[in-house]
């Protein structure tokens, strides 16, 4: 690919929003977020990925990564290729055994999610579904090979980042207002950045390998294996797309480095009592395993994430999933300062939330990966005789809802505040809500309240508008649910409202609770606040803990995060929420001065010679 000069500079310099170095899935997700936003961003990638190794890398996605890249629009071509894993099973001298290995992962997912699995999906299918709708947006946004060889930094400048890139042997500069540090453990961003990478080294050395195999080991392909061996630690077995699986061991040959042959061997005798063929090998490593978390993520106009801002073992398969937790966390709230909308105290929030996260991942990580490894902490007091399993089942046990990212949680800051006022809900700031079913007026079956509200950069509030009265003979909103929607939407509607004085970053969701509705206006009085659904079933209100006679109001993040709540009738406290972050209108007036209604823009047709009617356009 080729560059494309920016109107009035060189050949040799572009100008862009952002330069994002690493093409690998934290990289190619953080680009194609800001692409969607249309902003300008160079992505560089050193190696050609056509050229590299077809397999390899991180193969497990867990719900919360497939609910995140759903929301963003990523989701549906990797869902068609990876395999999907329900369950496992753990073998030890050739039995199975019960309530081991990754069994409480699954307890942890079931009920918790619409994705009740983990997907085995190998790393470079996940980039090249990524860079196709990348490619679909911005034809000139990612440029492979091309390496970072420096960069400097002027604060006082409108793009203060100038970098010096390599492309086939030609130094090119560009300026950026930021640089996005998405380029792995051995990151040349945090290098010249001087950002240290503390941490430690553990002895252990483990082998992964991508096989086509024949196995008498009972069902290698409809769960998640483990196999707890006497010789190479917990060994791991997981089946990916394309019949291929994923198996690692651990090497305990420090003295001499593997061969293909050698690796082979070892995993015949590992998986012992069963037998193993290999039809083909595809690809195989050796790692050391570390645990380091960078010193910041972020530095100015310099963000690290993914693995360039920590590193840890795959014993618990957090690569790909934690640097998808930060490239969602940081997209969004990178291009909402870089589109004006968001104080740049929001882009500050991404450290503190996603280095804390990190820092929790290398806690368990350190432990894990020394018991799959057939060594027990020494720090877990355990007694010489104790078996290394038995304590990584605890391990897992005590961790599985943080390891599958449904459990993931951020403090209070700017963008995640209680409400000593608010009702007292089944939610919490910070936290990722349910995902209960919702109905469209009308429809048969239901859809996801995730679905209803897409990762767009802007915020969703939903407004659960209370239950039907049980007296009426026709389906209506009691009269003092009725009385308060109606207060809300006017003040929503005013001039004066944060809707129309604050950057346009608000979307709305009412959610109407209760069967046997004909017609969203005639139940509430009044056109809804955004789009209307039917929580038919009550699942919607129970999960949240909304009582349908008093009705509440929830903020969510545009990445699904709990940010606010508050009564139908604090509206104010809900304005002075946003009034810290969200920046005010650049414009003269509401929408360039045309009236904002919720769910509706009424346009005035009379100065076109067309009367005094308006026209009716929704808006989203």
């Amino acid at each position: 690919m080729t560059l494309t000069p920016h109107p009035n500079q060189s050949d040799a310099r572009r100008r862009v929003d952002v330069l994002v170095v690493g093409g690998g899935p934290v990289g190619l997700i953080t680009s194609y977020t800001l692409a969607k936003q249309k902003l300008s961003v160079l992505n560089i990638e050193q190696h050609v990925k056509a050229d590299q190794a077809k397999y390899g890398r991180a193969v497990v996605l867990y719900p919360r990564s497939m609910e995140m890249l759903d929301q963003l629009g990523l989701f549906d071509e990797i869902r068609e290729i990876g395999f999907i894993m329900r369950g496992s099973v753990t073998f030890k001298n050739g039995q199975k055994v019960d309530n081991r290995g990754w069994s409480f992962i699954q307890e942890a997912i079931d009920g918790n999610s619409n994705f009740e699995y983990c997907l085995g999906i190998r790393q470079p299918f996940t980039e090249e579904c990524f860079r196709n709708r990348i490619e679909e947006i911005d034809a000139n946004a990612l440029t492979a090979p091309a390496k970072l060889i420096d960069f400097s930094v002027n604060n006082a400048s409108e793009y203060p980042v100038t970098a010096q890139i390599d492309i086939n042997g030609e130094i090119i500069d560009i300026q950026a207002k930021y640089l996005v540090g998405a380029d792995g453990g051995q990151s040349i961003v945090r290098h010249l950045a001087n950002i240290a990478f503390p941490g430690k080294q553990s002895p252990f050395k483990w082998i992964r390998l991508d096989a086509t195999v024949r196995t008498n080991m009972p069902a290698p392909r409809e769960a998640a294996v483990s196999i707890e061996s006497p010789t190479h630690g917990n060994i791991l077995w997981i089946p990916v797309d394309n019949g291929r699986s994923r198996v690692g061991i651990v090497w305990t040959d420090h003295d001499n480095e593997p061969t293909e042959e050698t690796i082979i061997q070892e995993v015949k005798k590992a998986i012992q009592p069963f037998d193993v063929d290999f039809v083909t090998l595809d690809w195989w490593t050796k790692y050391d395993i570390g645990q380091r978390v960078a010193e910041r993520f972020k530095d100015g106009p310099i963000i690290l994430a993914g693995d360039a801002a920590h590193a840890h073992s795959s014993a618990s398969a957090q690569g790909m999933n934690t640097g998808i937790h930060d490239s969602t966390n940081l997209g969004w709230k990178l291009a909402g300062v870089l589109k004006g909308w968001y104080s740049e105290r929001v882009l500050d929030t991404y450290e503190d939330e996603r280095k804390s996260s990190a820092q929790k991942v290398i806690q368990i990580d350190t432990d894990v990966a020394s018991c799959v490894s057939g060594t027990i902490p020494a720090h877990l007091n355990a007694p010489p005789d104790a078996d290394p399993n038995e304590y990584l089942i605890k391990l897992y046990k005590a961790n599985a809802s943080f390891n599958v990212g449904l459990g993931v949680s951020y403090g209070e800051n700017l963008i995640n505040r209680s409400n000593p006022k608010a009702p007292t809900l089944a939610i919490q700031v910070g936290h990722r809500p349910v995902d209960p079913p919702l109905f469209q007026p009308g429809a048969k079956f239901p859809k996801r309240m995730q679905e209803f509200m897409p990762n767009n950069g802007k915020f969703w509030i939903a407004v659960f508008a209370g239950g039907l009265d049980p007296d009426s003979k026709v389906p209506k909103l009691r009269e003092t649910s009725v009385e308060r929607f109606a207060v809300l939407k006017e003040y929503l509607e005013g001039p004066s409202s944060f809707v129309n004085t604050l950057s346009p970053v608000f979307q709305f969701l009412t959610i109407i609770r209760g069967d046997g509705i004909f017609q969203s206006a005639e139940t509430l009085d009044d056109t809804g606040i955004g789009k209307v659904v039917h929580d038919r079933t009550g699942e919607a209100y129970e999960a949240y803990g909304v009582d349908d006679m008093e009705g509440a109001i929830v903020v969510l993040r545009p990445d699904g995060v709990v940010g606010f709540f508050a009564g139908m009738d604090q509206e104010e406290d809900i304005a002075k929420y946003f009034e810290e972050f969200v920046l005010p209108r650049s414009t003269n007036g509401p929408l360039n001065g045309v009236h904002q209604k919720l769910g509706v823009v009424l346009v005035d047709d009379s100065a076109k010679g067309k009367g005094t009617q308006t026209k009716i356009q929704s808006i989203t």
